[in-house]
C-alpha cells in the first residue's frame, strides 16, 4: 500500500469517527438547547458568538500549535472536542453551558482547517474536488449512522448519555489519526498569509461565514422554537439530507473539477438565497422543513472555495491560508448571531434570515470574480506537441 493510500484510509477513518460524533451532537443540539437549557433567541445568538470565538482566533491558536506535528495536532483536536462534548452532558443553564461550548469549539475549529490541509495534501490539483468529495461521502455515511443512533435510541439513552457517547468516539479518533504520515503535509512556520493574490478567497470565506453564522445559530433553532419540531423529526430531516448528500457529494466534486468553481458556486448561492427568503416569508412548518433539506444540499458546493485556493496558491501557502480563511470566515461570528438574536426577540423570527439573504447576494457578486477554467484546446494533427502545457 502506498503512503498516499494509507494516509487517505487513516484520514477517512478519522473523518468517519468525527462525523459519527457530529451526527449525534447535530441531531440533539437544538432540542437540547430549547428543552433542557431553555435558551431564548437572544441567548442562542450570544452562545453562537461564544462558540465561534475560537474560529475567529484560529490563526493565533494555529500559530501556537505549529510546533506540533500535523498528526499530533489533529489528535489533540479530537481529544479537546471529545472532552468538550462530554461536558455538555452536565449543562443545565446558559451560564454552565458556555464553558463546554467554548472548549469543544477550540478543537473543532482547528480541525476544520487541518483536515482540509490533510485532504488537499494527498490530492493533486486536478483531482482535489474528487478527493474532498470522497472524504465528504465517508463523513456523510458516518453522520448518518450517528443520527440513526439518536433516532432509534434517544428515548432510552437521553440527551446526557448521547453527549458522553459522542465524546468517547472522538477519543477513539485521537488514537487513529496519530498514525497519519506527517511528511505528506507541507509544514512551514506559521505566518500572516494575507497575500493580494488571495484576496478574493478571503472575501468569499468572509461572506460565506456571514451566511453560515446566521443559519447555524437560527436554522434548526427555528424548527424547534417556532414550530415545536421534536428531536426525532429533526434527526429524520438530517438523515434525509445526509443520504442525499452522501449520494451526490462525489458527483458535485467531479462537477467542480470539470466546469470550475464560478458556475457551481453561483448555482449553490442562488439556492441558498431562496432558502433564506423562504424561511423568512413562508410561515409554515412543512415549508421550513423542506427548505432545511435544500440548504444542506446546497452546502455540498462550498468545497469550491477550497479547490479555488488549491488552484491559485503555492504548496507552502495552502495550510496557513486555510487557517487564515477560517479566521476570516469567523469575523462575523462575534456580531451577527447576537444581532440576529436581538432582532428575533424584537421583530420576529424573519429578520435574521432576511439579513442572511443580503450576504448571500453579496456572495453571488463576489463569485463572479473567480476566473473561469479554460477548456483544453485540441491541437490540429500537423501541430507540434507542446510539452508541459497546462491550464
Amino acid at each position: 500500500m502506498t503512503t498516499t493510500r494509507r494516509a487517505f484510509l487513516i484520514l477517512a477513518v478519522t473523518v468517519f469517527a468525527y462525523q459519527f460524533s457530529f451526527g449525534i451532537t447535530r441531531a440533539i443540539m437544538s432540542n437540547f438547547y430549547v428543552e433542557v437549557v431553555g435558551l431564548r433567541a437572544d441567548q442562542m445568538g450570544l452562545l453562537t458568538a461564544f462558540r465561534e470565538l475560537p474560529g475567529f482566533l484560529s490563526f493565533a491558536i494555529a500559530a501556537l500549535a505549529m510546533r506540533f506535528l500535523p498528526s499530533h495536532l489533529a489528535a489533540l483536536c479530537m481529544l479537546v472536542m471529545g472532552v468538550g462534548y462530554a461536558g455538555y452532558a452536565q449543562a443545565t443553564s446558559f451560564e454552565n453551558l458556555v464553558p463546554a461550548v467554548v472548549f469543544a469549539s477550540v478543537g473543532f475549529h482547528q480541525w476544520m482547517s487541518l483536515s482540509s490541509a490533510m485532504g488537499l495534501a494527498i490530492a493533486k490539483a486536478s483531482d482535489a474536488g474528487q478527493v474532498l468529495g470522497q472524504l465528504n461521502s465517508v463523513g456523510f455515511a458516518a453522520g448518518l449512522l450517528g443520527m440513526a443512533v439518536v433516532l432509534v435510541g434517544i428515548e432510552y439513552i437521553g440527551y446526557q448519555l448521547a453527549w458522553v457517547i459522542s465524546g468517547l468516539v472522538l477519543i477513539i479518533a485521537f488514537g487513529v489519526i496519530l498514525k497519519f504520515p506527517n511528511e505528506l503535509v507541507q509544514r512551514s512556520p506559521q505566518r500572516m498569509v494575507f497575500r493580494r493574490k488571495y484576496r478574493l478567497y478571503y472575501v468569499l470565506t468572509f461572506l460565506d461565514g456571514c451566511r453560515m453564522e446566521v443559519f447555524q445559530a437560527f436554522g434548526a433553532f427555528l424548527l424547534v422554537k417556532q414550530y415545536q419540531i421534536n428531536v426525532q423529526t429533526i434527526t429524520l430531516l438530517l438523515i434525509v439530507s445526509s443520504v442525499i448528500n452522501m449520494a451526490l457529494s462525489p458527483s458535485v466534486g467531479r462537477l467542480i473539477d470539470r466546469i470550475g468553481e464560478r458556475p457551481t458556486m453561483t448555482f449553490s448561492y442562488g439556492l441558498l438565497f431562496f432558502v433564506f427568503l423562504g424561511l423568512a416569508l413562508i410561515p409554515d412548518a412543512g415549508a421550513a422543513i423542506a427548505l432545511y433539506v435544500v440548504y444542506n444540499f446546497a452546502l455540498l458546493f462550498s468545497i469550491g472555495i477550497n479547490t479555488y485556493l488549491k488552484r491559485i496558491a503555492s504548496a507552502e501557502d495552502v495550510r496557513p491560508s486555510l487557517a487564515m480563511g477560517v479566521t476570516t470566515m469567523h469575523i462575523s461570528a462575534l456580531a451577527l448571531p447576537p444581532i440576529g438574536g436581538v432582532l428575533w426577540q424584537a421583530y420576529g423570527f424573519q429578520t435574521p434570515f432576511l439579513l442572511g439573504a443580503v450576504f448571500i447576494v453579496l456572495s453571488i457578486f463576489a463569485t463572479q470574480r473567480i476566473p473561469l477554467r479554460q477548456p483544453a484546446t485540441v491541437q490540429p494533427p500537423s501541430a507540434p506537441a507542446v510539452v508541459g502545457a497546462g491550464r
